[in-house]
């Protein structure tokens, strides 16, 4: 839906509060396109935390994200939602397209500058913005198999010409003096929204031993996965195995290797054409298979499908494997992250810093204890 300007109470509250929040702290909401193209109405607003702005917390203002995976909550949007948000020290350009991959809504940036509004640039989803990303991710792990500096100097140049073209994704938004609007939201259902829990009890071991054959080919600690399926409680491969790197695997390369994803969002490929009972089967060099936050977030936190890692020695011998199920406790854990994250900047003594930075590696810690050993059979 384009987009014709945003009313400029929009921007002023936004850049208020950002200025009240002060220390660089951005704030943001979502915003709502009326039928003329103009955003004149939204939530309440959310204050940015120790990482960024809380989106869970943004979203909860519009949609169920309790016990929710991040993709359940943005598939409750509709479709005249934008994300806007306030980027201290910037002009408002927009520079970077990871939010379009998730939410596959306009992004509305607003830049502040010695306390005023600097500029409102927004982006909209393009299949040419997608592609771009699975391009620099391409790029991005080419530069692990360069064997010299000459080489690697090269990859490096290729991937700074390509950063070049985001430069021109974003448009400049005008601001119009128009009157506030109030939301109507319809309800969803649920159905049409929610991604079923499936539980995983074991994997082809073949699939397994596959995965670490490959693991311990590439260069020592890059990651390797693929996309599997679920039946009956029971992962068998599906897709194809790629290589990662160094202790991750990038998302759109993930995806695409169980089908065609050009020209999508990610959003639109696990809402769309990567059914629900799959599994992200990935391996952990040098582990035993036991997963932490990153792991969860990877998969049922943002996705809403089960996250499976192999952990095995330098040799190639499994040491085990772990699953972390689309689980009520991912998402309640991300909340209490997000709201921990914002409690930071209320401590008034050391004391209290203190335990909110402990509370946050607790929370982190917790999600080692959502790994439920798997069968390799």
């Amino acid at each position: 839906m384009k987009v014709r300007g945003i009313a400029k109470f929009i921007v002023d509250r936004l850049v208020d509060r950002s200025n009240h929040l002060s220390q660089g702290r951005s704030a943001g909401a979502i915003g709502f396109i009326n039928q003329e193209g103009y955003v004149d109405a939204l939530t309440e607003i959310v204050n940015g935390g120790i990482s960024g702005l809380p989106y869970r917390q943004m979203l909860a203002k519009v949609a169920k994200t309790e016990g929710e995976s991040l993709l359940e909550s943005i598939n409750q949007l509709p479709e005249n939602a934008v994300i806007i948000t306030t980027n201290p020290g910037k002009t408002g350009i927009i520079v970077g397209t990871g939010g379009l991959d998730i939410f596959n809504i306009p992004l509305i940036s607003i830049g502040v500058k010695m306390g005023e509004c600097a500029g409102v640039g927004i982006i909209y989803p393009k299949k040419e913005y997608f592609d771009l990303a699975t391009e620099s991710e391409d790029i991005q792990l080419h530069r692990l198999t360069a064997k010299t500096m000459e080489e690697e100097r090269e990859i490096l140049r290729e991937s700074f010409n390509l950063q070049l073209n985001y430069l021109d994704i974003c448009k400049e938004l005008e601001q119009i003096d128009i009157l506030e609007q109030g939301m109507d939201l319809a309800k969803m259902n649920e159905e049409d929204w929610q991604v079923p829990a499936i539980e995983v009890n074991s994997i082809d071991k073949e699939f397994a031993e596959r995965l670490v054959a490959k693991s311990t080919e590439v260069e020592q600690g890059r990651e390797v996965a693929a996309i599997g399926e679920i039946i009956d409680g029971h992962i068998v491969q599906k897709g194809e195995i790629v290589i990662g790197g160094m202790g991750y695997v990038p998302s759109r390369m993930l995806a695409s290797s169980y089908t065609d994803i050009s020209g999508l969002s990610l959003k639109e490929a696990y809402t769309k054409v990567i059914p629900n009972n799959i599994a992200i089967v990935h391996t952990h060099p040098g582990g035993t298979g036991v997963m932490h936050m990153g792991d969860a977030m990877a998969g049922p936190g943002t996705w809403g499908r089960p996250v499976i890692a192999i952990g095995h020695d330098k040799d190639g011998a499994i040491k085990g494997a772990t699953v972390i199920e689309l689980l009520p406790k991912v998402a309640d854990l991300a909340d209490e992250y997000e709201e921990v994250g914002q409690k930071y900047y209320a401590a008034e003594t050391p004391e209290e810093e203190a335990e909110i930075r402990k509370r946050r590696f607790g929370i982190a810690q917790e999600y080692t204890d959502l790994c439920k050993p798997l069968e390799l059979k």
